[in-house]
């Protein structure tokens, strides 16, 4: 049973994202436009500029609502998951501003992990040390090797959402899907487990309601952009709530697209490269206006170069294929938490 002050922030940390995001975002593009902070959306014949990066004020609303989390529960697991994706968000930032090397980000990411780790020291039951898999159930628990693994994770999760970030509304629709998914496998865990904190469930509901708001500015077409500072945020803040909420497993299977998109694309760069200094793009833009696979050989194997073999496609098209396969990894992630917590 939970008390008048815990019900008043499961609401607000969805709501008070949501809201604040909507009701801030005009103006905030606004002041980009005037700073000339815009970037070219070079998938558009003739290009256009869209106001980017959208990420502080994404960020911004997280905090609010993990913030709410933290009042209403006193815990400090939003705590933790915001530190996580404050760090990220930070890097990110200085990335839409300076551009850091590929190697670089992922290095620095580690930061991101060991932020989120370091809050175990106020709180031991921030996360646990054992794993719970489909039918099987859980390993045995072991602190130094799944903590080691839970600040890898960071960078590698971070860098999959931040690759998906190509098209307009590809990276809100990815997150909100992904973050759905994830809120439905922390709930299936409190309701079949015992002893398993609600708070854990609040705290998820923050990266939904910032995706939900940006998916109104970024889907197509998009009015704003998040740049690294907002997809990377995403992605830390994802990887955190995976590892509280103790759902790796149906984490990782929601995210198959981006870990796909991830590998192809760097097994065929060989390796970390930033992707604004790629020689060539993945994909272009045809006479005919649509989005065709690049020919070109030295062109990075994308999942967005492997879906258009098929056939070219206009952005919205392309966007619609990628969030399809998105929402049926997203089934799958939900089917996986039934099995975890249910049977």
């Amino acid at each position: 049973m939970i008390t008048w002050l815990e019900g008043a922030a499961f609401i607000l940390a969805l709501a008070a994202p949501f809201f604040l995001l909507l009701g801030l975002f005009p103006s905030y593009l606004r002041a980009l436009t005037r700073l000339g902070r815009v970037a070219e959306d070079a998938h558009k014949s003739p290009p256009t500029k869209v106001p980017m990066p959208a990420g502080p004020l994404l960020f911004a609303g997280l905090v609010v609502g993990e913030f709410a989390v933290a009042l209403g529960f006193r815990t400090l697991v939003p705590v933790a998951v915001a530190a996580g994706a404050g760090v990220a968000f930070a890097i990110g930032l200085v990335d839409d501003l300076y551009v850091l090397g590929g190697k670089t980000k992922p290095l620095l990411l580690l930061l991101a992990g060991l932020a989120f780790v370091s809050m175990a020291v106020l709180q031991p039951t921030l996360y646990r040390a054992d794993i719970y898999f489909p039918i099987l159930g859980d390993t045995a628990p072991h602190f130094i090797i799944y903590t080691i693994l839970a600040v890898a994770a960071f960078p590698v999760v971070a860098n999959a959402f931040n690759m998906m970030d190509a098209f307009n509304g590809e990276i809100s629709w990815f997150t909100l899907l992904t973050s759905l998914a994830l809120l439905a496998g922390v709930t299936l865990r409190a309701l079949f487990q015992s002893g398993f904190s609600v708070s854990r469930v609040a705290s998820t509901l923050p990266l939904v309601g910032v995706a939900g708001a940006f998916l109104a500015y970024n889907r197509f077409p998009s009015k704003a952009f998040d740049g690294d500072s907002g997809s990377l945020m995403f992605g830390a803040a994802f990887a955190g709530l995976a590892v509280t909420g103790g759902v790796e497993i149906a984490a990782i299977i929601a995210i198959v697209p981006a870990i796909l998109n991830s590998f192809y694309t760097l097994s065929s760069v060989r390796g970390f490269v930033e992707r604004r200094k790629m020689a060539s793009r993945p994909t272009y833009i045809g006479e005919d206006g649509l989005l065709h696979a690049s020919v070109e050989k030295d062109a990075p194997n994308t999942l967005v170069r492997l879906v258009l073999l098929t056939s070219s496609m206009t952005e919205l098209e392309l966007v619609a294929s990628i969030v399809a396969l998105t929402a049926v990894a997203c089934v799958f992630s939900v089917a996986t938490s039934v099995l975890t917590w249910v049977f």
